[in-house]
């Protein structure tokens, strides 16, 4: 029995889809039959558009900046129709030590990444509430996370990726779009100058790719999760928090003595998921934060 192509019919949008791991997923969307918008500042776009029509996919390539949402997102609407699933890859590096970095660099890094995630996001928002379903992936990095030499404007643009990633999962529960962050370890052109021979081996878009495909997947649950992927192997991030220390009256000489306690983890620790979680552990408890929430929302 033949199986039905695992997107069949499905229209996703790859933004950033000319090269690397963009060309990478608009080619395995192709094959596994989603209709794609492949979006890339160059013509490369059309070329890889090319490739999936050649290979029997259907395809439609723009030539577009990454922070031209509407015109990205209009263009996959007037090609097919809706839209079920954005990949937001586009980027760039602009890499100098902070004392180094011109306001320019960090501008237009932050513009590129940031800004555009949120240039597409929005265009696709409305398409997608009123159809009440769709799938937003967004790029973030290990360098979002752990912060790297070199790279204050890359990290804080990626960083803040992983803040719109869960914001919009939190508003878009109620109208069934979900949104995620994968933070992708893989050998392109904006690696070539830093992994070395073995780390390009090992780090093939082939193998990042499939974890890409599942989290736009309607059958995929994940929202609001940030996924590390790369070499096969896939795992989710979480905030790890430790148990902190509390003080009656606090006074900066005692904060100083005891600040062992603030940073220890070996003490204990929990898992905090939202800012009512912050807000309760400050009040000293989660649970009268919540119950507090609850009478709110009857007032």
């Amino acid at each position: 029995m033949v199986q039905q192509p695992l997107f069949d019919g499905q229209v996703a949008i790859v933004v950033g889809g000319g090269q690397g791991l963009g060309r990478q997923y608009c080619l395995d969307l192709g094959a596994a039959g989603a209709r794609v918008l492949v979006a890339s500042r160059s013509d490369a776009a059309l070329s890889v558009a090319d490739e999936i029509q050649a290979a029997g996919g259907t395809a439609q390539g723009l030539a577009v900046d990454a922070r031209d949402g509407d015109a990205i997102i209009q263009a996959a609407l007037a090609a097919f129709g809706h839209i079920d699933a954005l990949i937001v890859n586009a980027g760039i590096t602009r890499d100098r030590s902070f004392a180094n970095m011109a306001r320019a660099e960090w501008d237009e890094v932050l513009d590129v990444h940031l800004n555009a995630a949120f240039a597409c996001a929005k265009a696709a928002w409305e398409p997608m509430r009123r159809q009440r379903g769709g799938a937003i992936l967004f790029t973030t990095s290990g360098a979002g996370l752990h912060g790297a030499f070199g790279q204050a404007n890359y990290a804080a643009a990626k960083a803040g990726i992983i803040g719109l990633t869960r914001t919009l999962a939190v508003e878009g529960e109620r109208v069934g779009i979900r949104v995620n962050a994968l933070a992708p370890m893989a050998s392109t052109s904006m690696t070539d100058g830093v992994f070395s021979a073995d780390l390009k081996a090992g780090l093939r878009v082939e193998d990042v790719s499939p974890f890409a495909l599942a989290l736009i997947h309607p059958e995929c649950p994940a929202s609001g999760q940030v996924i590390e992927a790369g070499g096969g192997w896939a795992a989710a991030m979480r905030w790890e928090r430790s148990l902190g220390l509390r003080l009656e009256t606090p006074d900066t000489r005692t904060v100083l003595s005891r600040w062992s306690a603030v940073t220890d983890f070996d003490a204990g620790s929990d898992l905090p998921a939202t800012t009512l979680d912050c807000l309760g552990a400050a009040m000293g408890s989660t649970r009268r934060m919540r119950n507090r929430e609850r009478e709110e929302e009857h007032v």
